[in-house]
């Protein structure tokens, strides 16, 4: 997954201070208001091409959370999702060709024109999954917003000082 993070690191706040309640108060502002929109923003783009993805492509669409944290000296929004195939719907892949094998004691079944066949293992020739991806789109569709927002409320909030 691709990620917009805008730190103030422990380095730079040790050279220019605490940050202060207003500014703290100006980034929890702008992230709550930016973020649903960079959610929605995900979720269509994920919505467009799941519905042809996958056994069960609505799981994929309904991880994808966003939320809001508040620790120590960080501070920020978040648009994830917790399903497995996540990584694999926005970057691709390429499995390799490999054998699928049954379970100890157990054979692979097939019907086909040739009736029930029984095999231990199968050969499987790899794939090309392509890319579907919503995150990063979303992030860079927005990147200048977030960027240009969270920079406004600083200054705005250092000129209240």
């Amino acid at each position: 997954m691709s990620t917009l993070t805008v730190k103030i690191t422990d380095n730079a706040t040790d050279r220019l201070g605490n940050i202060s309640a207003s500014a703290r108060q100006a980034i929890d502002r702008v992230t709550r208001s930016i973020t649903p929109a960079i959610y929605q923003d995900v979720l269509g783009r994920a919505l467009e091409h799941i519905h042809t993805q996958g056994p069960k492509p609505g799981l994929y669409a309904a991880s994808i959370q966003f939320g809001y944290y508040d620790k120590d000296r960080r501070l920020g929004g978040f648009v994830r999702s917790g399903s497995p195939l996540a990584h694999l719907l926005e970057h691709g892949a390429k499995p390799p060709a490999h054998a699928i094998v049954a379970k100890a004691g157990d054979a692979l079944m097939f019907t086909g024109s040739a009736g029930e066949v029984f095999r231990r293992a199968v050969q499987h020739p790899g794939a090309v999954i392509p890319p579907y991806p919503a995150f990063e789109p979303a992030l860079e569709e927005h990147r200048t917003e977030i960027i240009d927002a969270l920079t406004a409320a600083i200054k705005q909030a250092a000129q209240a000082q």
